[in-house]
């Protein structure tokens, strides 16, 4: 299931709910929303008012007039076949009798998962595209690679949305690299996250004079903050659904949050370094993400600053991993700290340099878009490959690139 399933209880009866509430919890992708609000939820566990049956159907009603995607799950101690046969009139779509056992409970929730999984998966052919950019450790300039990527799409693609997502809770500078101000961002948003809706993600996000629209983390470098699983789902969910394109700095940790990030993610952009103990660390990630059975399709191994002079260190490291590079970003580390320095991308700060042209250049073909990168110039030969293009400007040739080792 590609989202998480937001659940609302609203029963009297103690039981009902503590069971109900344990057998959800046990099943993946789904959060129990605080107190009794629906809220942003996709399920409701109603109980019937049986001295004012009429009441809890009127309630129905204006609930699924506000909310016509929520599914309501009715439960009451008894209920005449007339009653229930109103109730599904009404737009009941499951009932559970008390006391409830699994034998009825399981059941229903593979039912309201099959029609959730069918309203879904249509509204997911328009979604926009989630990409991850991991540093295999700090330092390797993963936030420098999501900001300039981000900032090229957005340059390339005027009229569509592109967010920006700062998920690093242990730096939390992002918003330095476009000069922005700092904001709530994440940490406010799932603060209850079953209340997230559009337009409170909206209100949160902030806009870059290029038309990126920025999500800041909230936390400060030293902050010992985590996010409740299912939280970066939930969020993902609605930023894909208003941008057409959606990056997300992961930092370099592992946390349960960054994986849940890059198990929805479309496209893993790993950043790295020629040196000996990155090419190690990149070795030892792509074995964790190959043992999560990741498709090698969905990793793009970049390497940042990248020199002339390490054609040949390449070819070795990419025998080595058994995985070839899809990017070797220039070095150029006087205007990258000038581009951070003064909060600007380096595709405003310096357009004309070799590393802006590679974001500008590179990033439709590395992110598997080809509208998204600025259209080359005329003339340019056709039969060059991705990396021969987009390092022709600098004199850089890039010999053919060894498979993937099949796993």
């Amino acid at each position: 299931m590609a989202r998480l399933i937001a659940v609302s209880i609203d029963c009297r009866n103690e039981e009902v709910r503590r069971m109900f509430e344990d057998m959800v919890s046990r099943r993946l992708h789904y959060l129990i929303a605080k107190g009794q609000g629906t809220g942003a939820v996709d399920m409701l566990l109603l109980e019937l008012d049986e001295f004012r049956p009429q009441h809890t159907f009127d309630r129905i009603r204006q609930l699924l007039s506000a909310a016509p995607g929520l599914e309501i799950f009715l439960t009451a101690s008894r209920m005449d076949p007339q009653l229930l046969l109103e109730a599904f009139r009404v737009g009941v779509k499951e009932f559970l009798p008390q006391p409830l056992t699994r034998q009825d409970v399981e059941p229903a929730l593979v039912r309201f998962e099959e029609r959730f999984a069918g309203k879904t998966s249509g509204l997911e052919m328009h979604a926009g595209k989630v990409i991850a950019v991991l540093g295999v450790r700090g330092g390797v300039g993963a936030s420098t690679v999501a900001t300039n990527l981000a900032v090229s799409v957005q340059q390339a693609r005027h009229h569509e949305p592109v967010a920006l997502i700062d998920l690093d809770v242990h730096g939390g500078d992002l918003g330095l690299f476009l000069d922005l101000p700092a904001s709530q961002g994440l940490t406010h948003l799932t603060k209850d996250i079953s209340r997230l809706d559009e337009t409170i993600l909206r209100s949160t996000l902030v806009r870059h004079p290029s038309g990126l629209q920025f999500l800041a983390s909230g936390c400060e470098a030293y902050d010992d903050f985590t996010f409740e699983p299912g939280s970066m789902m939930r969020v993902m969910s609605l930023l894909r659904s208003i941008h057409r394109h959606v990056f997300i700095d992961c930092g370099h940790v592992l946390n349960h949050s960054v994986r849940e990030v890059l198990d929805s993610a479309d496209q893993v952009i790993l950043v790295t370094t020629l040196s000996l103990p990155m090419i190690r660390r990149t070795k030892r990630l792509l074995e964790i993400l190959f043992a999560a059975h990741y498709p090698a399709a969905k990793i793009a191994l970049v390497v940042n600053r990248y020199q002339k002079d390490q054609k040949d260190l390449v070819t070795e490291t990419e025998t080595l991993l058994g995985f070839p590079m899809a990017g070797l970003i220039p070095n150029d580390y006087e205007s990258a700290s000038e581009a951070i320095n003064h909060g600007k991308p380096l595709t405003i700060m310096a357009s004309k340099s070799p590393i802006a042209q590679w974001y500008l250049q590179g990033v439709g073909q590395l992110i598997g878009d080809h509208a998204a990168g600025a259209a080359l110039s005329k003339g340019q030969a056709k039969g060059r490959s991705f990396l021969g293009r987009c390092f022709s400007s600098i004199g850089m040739e890039v010999g053919s690139k060894p498979s993937v080792v099949s796993r």
